[in-house]
């Protein structure tokens, strides 16, 4: 990734290409031109010495013979420092982004402890209100604060959760802290104690120390990580490497000027050869410490700017509140593909699964009624009553709820149905239903499609319920065009001709001139059983 404006900076990310080659170009966090600025001056000189200095060139030599075995030592030795240096460079990158991935995971795990232990009552939910968002505010205090102690930056100014509702008096002792993570740390672990002696929590004690444990260990991963940063690579090692490099700078010319008869050769070798000392030289100053503000270095501010991110997404009650589950739509031996967007792609490949079986044999599916799409199978066998539902079938309320558990996640049904009493997409005597249980109000999913699209039309992107009744408004559509195909395919079994022209149309209008929609017309054209069997089973 090339450099952002701004302060933040994220860490190199890069592709090798078909042939590994890729990456030959990139300019960033390299260290190439580093050692070419030593490499080239040295190739010249080989050159230039090899044609001023007139000798016999080649080893044939009896003296030639002896100062190239004490040269081969001398190389040799330079190259097990090298290596040695460079191994112990990477080892402590990866020591030090092990540990410090170590702390952030153990710190995010007591934060998801802490809020799965936290009391649901109603009673006491301002309290545990108020001891949540003290906790993220003092976690990212105490994320930050390590990072601080642990990297090398001209500004270490990093972001944190808005520290408004703390104490001054607090923050300024904090300010003159020898350590002010573990400071915070403290905080913590006395704001668990109070409110365990509050009643906030309903797990026993020995449970709840599991979350101190977390704390601590995590505390102690920064300490280590301090270690690499507090103590580095020996000094005498250093110097004497530096020191090798040079002489073998300085000598190599020399050396290779009389033992390599060609010049260009002579050159050629040297370049080679000392190219590849600098740059493991330079590659292991470059990784010795990551966190710091060099291109191959950590993103310590993307790193800080990720964790308050989760710690906000976990205190929504969404993230800590067990999803409701419909015992209808279980099928434990049916599986889904789904990608790193949470979008699911279609049925894993195989013969249709013993529960599917067995709906077929209870009459509760047919085959008009599946589809290749795991989405719209998980609707039209979600229930009875979803199978034979036609458009503009009327359905009560029990049928329109149970309807949307199956187009939508588990977690977004019951704020999803808030939604469209609240904006009114459903009839006024909908919510009064709901509380009786009698579910007698009646409405199509042709009138659910078209008020959804009267509210999407009326109000813009930036209300927060718009992109989810927009979602459902989509599967719908989608739900009565796959009604629509298997009307034309059931007409189409019978032998009867077609309107390729008037099925276009339709589906455009139903798919809404959908990917899918193609697909289908493209498979009505050539109007055979087996298309019928690949869309619906």
């Amino acid at each position: 990734a090339d450099f952002e404006s701004g302060l933040w900076r994220i860490m190199i990310d890069y592709k090798h290409g078909v042939w590994g080659m890729g990456v030959l170009l990139k300019r960033r966090g390299s260290v190439i031109p580093k050692a070419l600025v030593w490499s080239l001056p040295c190739a010249i000189i080989t050159v230039l010495l090899h044609q001023s200095v007139e000798s016999e060139k080649g080893n044939d030599s009896l003296e030639m013979e002896g100062i190239m075995t004490i040269w081969s030592s001398f190389t040799f030795v330079l190259g097990f420092l090298i290596v040695f240096r460079s191994n112990q460079a990477y080892s402590r990158f990866w020591e030090s982004v092990t540990l410090f991935q170590q702390t952030s995971g153990e710190w995010t795990s007591a934060l998801s402890n802490l809020l799965s232990f936290c009391r649901l009552d109603e009673e006491v939910n301002f309290e545990v209100l108020k001891f949540q968002q003290y906790l993220i505010k003092l976690l990212s205090l105490l994320h930050c604060s390590a990072l601080q102690t642990m990297c090398e930056l001209d500004d270490d100014s990093l972001e944190i959760l808005s520290l408004t509702g703390i104490e001054e008096k607090s923050l300024r002792h904090l300010k003159n802290s020898p350590d002010r993570a573990e400071t915070v740390l403290l905080w913590i672990e006395k704001l668990i104690i109070d409110a365990n002696n509050r009643n906030l929590f309903e797990v026993p004690a020995p449970i709840l120390s599991r979350a101190f444990q977390e704390l601590s260990q995590g505390m102690v991963g920064v300490n280590d990580v301090r270690k690499i940063r507090m103590v580095p690579f020996p000094f005498p090692y250093s110097q004497y490497l530096s020191l090798m490099l040079v002489c073998h700078w300085m000598l190599t010319p020399v050396m290779a000027s009389q033992l390599v008869v060609k010049p260009y050769w002579a050159g050629v070798i040297v370049f080679v050869v000392s190219t590849s000392f600098w740059t493991l030289f330079y590659i292991a100053q470059e990784i010795d410490q990551p966190f710091g503000e060099d291109a191959n270095d950590l993103p310590v501010r993307e790193m800080q700017k990720d964790f308050n991110e989760k710690l906000e997404y976990f205190t929504d009650p969404l993230s800590y509140t067990l999803p409701a589950f419909n015992p209808r739509n279980m099928d434990q031996k049916k599986t889904q593909v789904m990608d790193s967007s949470f979008t699911f792609n279609r049925d894993s490949i195989g013969s249709r699964t013993h529960s599917d079986l067995g709906r077929l044999e209870e009459g509760k599916v047919t085959s008009s009624c599946e589809s290749s799409d795991p989405s719209d199978s998980a609707v039209l066998t979600a229930g009875g009553f979803t199978c034979g539902v036609k458009a503009h079938e009327p359905l009560n309320l029990e049928e329109l709820r149970h309807l949307i558990e199956g187009l939508q996640a588990p977690s977004e049904v019951s704020l999803l149905w808030r939604e469209l009493e609240d904006h009114q997409i459903l009839p006024p005597s909908t919510a009064t239903d709901a509380a009786s249980g009698s579910g007698s109000t009646l409405m199509s999913l042709q009138q659910l499609t078209a008020a959804l699209e009267d509210f999407l039309a009326r109000h813009t992107a930036e209300d927060p319920s718009y992109s989810r009744l927009e979602r459902l408004k989509a599967k719908l559509s989608e739900l009565q065009g796959l009604e629509t195909v298997a009307q034309i395919l059931s007409v189409a079994d019978t032998g009867q001709d077609l309107d390729i022209t008037g099925i276009e149309s339709q589906l455009d209008q139903t798919l809404l001139g959908s990917q899918r929609g193609h697909i289908v017309t493209a498979n009505v054209r050539q109007v055979p059983y087996p298309a019928k069997v690949a869309l619906f089973g």
